[in-house]
């Protein structure tokens, strides 16, 4: 690559931007052939994704004017969540131990943010973790949806 380039679609190695040829989004078990190498020693999520396992960085919670900006949607698989009369969360969600958050979009599409609007999936005791594992899961599902004014980046 020219040295005074600016942008390009590249690879980051080691601090150098490569040139690669394209490449399958997903492995042949449905997971995202992403390689990151997290200097600054993020936390990173597995989430679904269309039924494809997808990683993503967590920066946490905002508060954003949720009515006036674009939002993404997440899905958390909870068995109970108490929020309150603004949309908010009021202790912490019973969430079920094993179950990966869903997106309903990736990098790429029309309706993708980096803001996270929540939404609670509950869900009953004998739920299997991992049963819901995207967007349309999760609309018919028939479990009760709770749509929050929770925002993360």
């Amino acid at each position: 690559m020219p040295p005074g380039e600016e942008e390009g679609r590249w690879c980051l190695e080691d601090g150098g931007a490569v040139i690669k040829p394209a490449s399958e989004i997903y492995n042949a078990e449905g997971v995202e052939r992403l390689t990151y190498n997290n200097p600054y020693n993020l936390y990173i999520e597995r989430v679904w994704f269309d039924g494809k396992i997808v990683f993503a960085v967590e920066q946490g919670e905002i508060d954003v004017p949720i009515e006036s900006i674009k939002v993404a949607q997440e899905y958390q698989v909870v068995y109970s969540v108490d929020l309150d009369e603004r949309g908010k969360v009021k202790g912490e969600p019973d969430r079920v131990d094993g179950q990966y958050n869903i997106y309903d979009s990736v990098p790429g599409m029309e309706k993708y943010s980096p803001l996270w609007q929540f939404n609670y999936v509950i869900v009953p005791r004998d739920y299997e973790p991992n049963t819901l594992r995207s967007e349309q899961d999760c609309l018919a599902s028939g479990y009760e949806i709770r749509k929050s004014t929770v925002v993360e980046n």
